[in-house]
């Protein structure tokens, strides 16, 4: 069995959906002949919790690094207990050191929030490695401060070093949507065209986010798509309760709404249908954190009454209500060079078996994805949707979905560590 250091700031109890990937990663890749070491944070800053998560990783080696927080700092100036990913967004009711803190952030900070954590994670990889026989290096980000260790370690050790960019560096949606200095940006971009570089290998979550990464060529010939996906054995023993009859339609989203994903058009569309059907009316349950301008804008448009806001639920629950729900929708942000945003709750709403619309452009990535394995519903942001047209497809998702699963994709990851570790001088 080879052994793999794994960087990742989000892991157990950390929930949400950045930490699924490289925790399915770990519980799979031991079947390809690879041993997962996990070096994590300790205290880490999360936008959510799941305790239900940490029966997946007891018979994992996993150490935690001190650092400090920059999050903290951010949650005194702004008098909030918790910091929600959107949070980073602004909203119409920000205060004054709500908005001054996340200037700093955005202007003074680089390359994010998280890079408090870099000595402290430095010292304790530098132990692993005289401690263990480690053959790889694998760094998981965003944060892309994890990228920035990864690279010292394999500078200092020579021991090959793969990135996973689950999203954008320096081509983040939050960066339109909080414009930064030039000086700030000029630096980072160093700093991802130094990890680029550097770096053995890049995978990344989508061929949009690769061509993002590859604007300069630095990864031509050492890069790979690794999508996110599912867990079949999340979905062992799930039952759907949708036959039971129910009074409404259930329309529900499962994860973050950002700033730029508020679906105005669903949002109308529901309203209108509901003035004409009141025996059956649809309403539209979101769970997870939910923008303040959604918020806002379901009140101002006399929607709230059709919509319910839950907060964060353990990922098992969240299966069960996918599993539940009638429809299932997912929204793209509205925003330049979002056609390879592919959010991660696709792959598991594709494994629920339930009704999915997707709001985003035709073009894009997810839509393509979707549309490939037979489903239909895909409208613009701000598109009227005909819900008494809207036909439940037989849609053969469920037949093609085996090559989106967690497990073929940790083969596909250890197929990389193989091959670089047989062009390494170090090799055993």
């Amino acid at each position: 069995m080879k052994n793999v250091l794994i960087i990742s700031y989000y892991w157990p109890p950390s929930g949400g959906g950045g930490v699924q990937r490289v925790l399915k990663f770990c519980k799979y890749l031991p079947d390809y002949g690879w041993n997962p070491i996990v070096l994590t944070v300790e205290d880490g800053e999360f936008p959510a919790f799941d305790n239900s998560l940490l029966k997946e990783v007891n018979d994992i080696v996993c150490i935690k690094a001190k650092g400090f927080s920059l999050y903290s700092i951010f949650k005194k100036f702004s008098g909030k207990k918790k910091v929600p990913s959107h949070q980073i967004s602004p909203g119409g009711s920000d205060n004054l050191i709500l908005r001054l803190a996340r200037w700093i952030r955005f202007n003074l900070i680089i390359p994010d929030g998280r890079i408090g954590w870099y000595l402290g994670a430095i010292k304790a990889a530098k132990k692993i490695i005289n401690d263990n026989n480690i053959d790889m290096i694998f760094t998981s980000g965003p944060p892309h401060s994890v990228h920035l260790i990864g690279n010292s370690l394999a500078k200092k050790t020579g021991i090959k070093w793969v990135t996973d960019f689950r999203d954008p560096w320096v081509d983040s949606f939050y960066y339109i949507e909080n414009p930064r200095n030039k000086i700030i940006s000029f630096f980072d971009n160093y700093l991802e065209k130094l990890v680029l570089r550097n770096c053995n290998y890049l995978i990344t979550v989508s061929n949009g986010v690769l061509s993002l990464l590859n604007q300069n060529k630095y990864v031509n010939g050492k890069s790979e798509v690794i999508y996110n996906g599912y867990d079949p054995k999340d979905f062992d023993n799930k039952k759907s309760k949708k036959l039971l009859k129910r009074k409404n339609i259930m329309i529900s989203h499962i994860g973050t709404l950002s700033k730029s994903q508020n679906p105005k058009g669903l949002f109308n569309s529901v309203k209108n249908y509901n003035r004409l059907n009141n025996e059956k009316p649809i309403f539209v349950k979101c769970i997870g954190n939910v923008h303040s301008s959604i918020k806002s804008y379901a009140i101002k448009n006399s929607f709230n009454q059709y919509l319910s806001i839950m907060p964060y639920v353990e990922h098992s629950s969240a299966i069960n209500e996918m599993i539940n729900s009638d429809i299932l929708f997912v929204v793209i942000p509205d925003l330049e060079k979002n056609h390879g945003i592919i959010t991660g709750k696709l792959f598991e709403y594709i494994a629920s078996g339930t009704e999915i619309i997707l709001i985003g452009k035709k073009n894009s990535e997810s839509s393509r994805i979707l549309m490939d394995l037979g489903y239909q519903h895909v409208y613009g942001i701000n598109d009227e949707i005909d819900f008494n047209s809207l036909l439940i497809n037989n849609h053969n998702g469920q037949t093609l979905l085996n090559k989106f699963s967690r497990i073929e994709q940790s083969k596909q990851l250890s197929q990389i560590f193989n091959m670089l570790l047989e062009e390494s001088p170090l090799a055993r």
